[in-house]
């Protein structure tokens, strides 16, 4: 399995990220293409730089007109549309959430009313879909990092000067292993914070495994080194190395809404972030018929799903379990069906991989023709495209 150990001494920012990855040989190039296939008009450059004699990548992003302040769903509109895998879309709208999320709590305004300012600039977008995009490339499935390091200061963004480290960084560092540090700037910007929050699992002072590869990213120069090493490693496939993370389970128990009511409530649940959604027909008191409904989420987005929750079904309680998950190790490919790409997971389990196409690309193929998803599912071996 392929880790990715971010060395975090000098802090991070999304582009001192996503240059990192260029260093370890990520081609974005076709990134690039599939931006500007949406009109967008941008350029990822990633020029060679020495700094204290460590060789390295940095970023230099560009796009060809000014661009307007965007709320999530014209987010969202635009990664809908971009022509990337499904896991690198999914990642990325899962982290402007998260962003969006914590800006609203920020500047106490709705999720919807977020405009999204300096995060909101083309480079941020690059940043964030680069990185999902990078480790994809790499075939990275899990990413450890050190001990954050503390840094105080001031910074000037939009609203008006700020201490450091910014509001919305420091709520995007909650929960993260943190060591004090003599930074009097901004070694850590908030689209680092949301990296290291939305990818990183595990935070050590090192790594098990075969080291492969290191790279190095710069940031924009300030002061001292500014860049961040990152050593791509292979550790052994075994139980052991099985992916974990915890989810939230919701329960509750419903006999009070139509079904019509049920089914604004079910898919409402997915709108607001859950990972999944299961409908338990039953029988209630008073021989009332009735159903309990579960809702899966990930932690940071335990709060969206329960405010939902309550909101588009008016229970009276809901009952609420942390629980961890073990994952297989996967990674996103393609297969050949009728003749076309065809985007899929790859799935390892005992040293054999399985393949399952994702449905939104079968769906897209019966729409074509006049065959169901299920006869193209089987019409024929897809290979894997390795």
């Amino acid at each position: 399995m392929s880790l990715l150990y971010l060395d975090l001494e000098y802090g991070i920012s999304g582009d001192m990220f996503v240059s990192a990855l260029s260093d370890l040989g990520v081609d974005f190039i076709p990134l690039e293409k599939a931006f500007n296939s949406l009109g967008l008009g941008v350029k990822m450059k990633f020029s060679p730089e020495t700094r204290n004699g460590i060789q390295g990548k940095k970023a230099d992003f560009s796009w060809d007109h000014d661009q307007p302040l965007r709320l999530l769903r014209e987010i969202h509109a635009l990664l809908n549309r971009l022509p990337v895998s499904e896991e690198v879309e999914t990642g990325s709208i899962r982290a402007f959430e998260r962003l969006a999320r914590v800006e609203a709590l920020v500047h106490g305004m709705d999720v919807e009313r977020v405009h999204f300012h300096e995060v909101g600039a083309l480079d941020t977008l690059m940043d964030i879909v680069g990185a999902f995009f990078g480790l994809e490339q790499l075939g990275v499935r899990r990413v450890s990092a050190s001990t954050v390091p503390w840094f105080t200061g001031r910074v000037q963004p939009a609203h008006g000067e700020l201490p450091l480290p910014a509001p919305a960084t420091a709520m995007l560092l909650q929960d993260k292993k943190i060591k004090p540090s003599g930074y009097e700037w901004e070694i850590i910007t908030p689209t680092g914070a949301l990296l290291l929050d939305q990818l990183v699992q595990e935070y050590s002072s090192g790594f098990r495994g075969t080291l492969k590869k290191s790279g190095t990213g710069f940031g924009e120069k300030q002061e001292g080194f500014n860049g961040l090493r990152v050593f791509l490693a292979e550790t052994e496939e075994s139980q052991e190395s099985y992916d974990q993370d915890k989810v939230w389970l919701l329960t509750t128990n419903i006999d009070h809404l139509t079904g019509e009511e049920l089914g604004v409530f079910l898919e409402s649940m997915m709108q607001a972030g859950a990972l999944d959604v299961i409908h338990l027909p039953g029988t209630m008191k008073k021989n009332r018929p009735g159903c309990q409904v579960q809702v899966m989420c990930r932690p940071d987005n335990l709060s969206s799903v329960q405010d939902a929750f309550f909101r588009h079904s008016l229970t009276l309680g809901i009952r609420v379990q942390l629980q961890e998950r073990f994952l297989l190790p996967r990674r996103s490919t393609g297969v050949k069906l009728k003749n076309r790409d065809v985007q899929a997971k790859e799935i390892f389990l005992d040293g054999r991989s399985y393949v399952r196409p994702e449905m939104n690309d079968l769906l897209n193929l019966a729409d074509r023709g006049k065959e169901s998803v299920v006869q193209i599912r089987l019409s024929g071996k897809g290979e894997a495209e390795r």
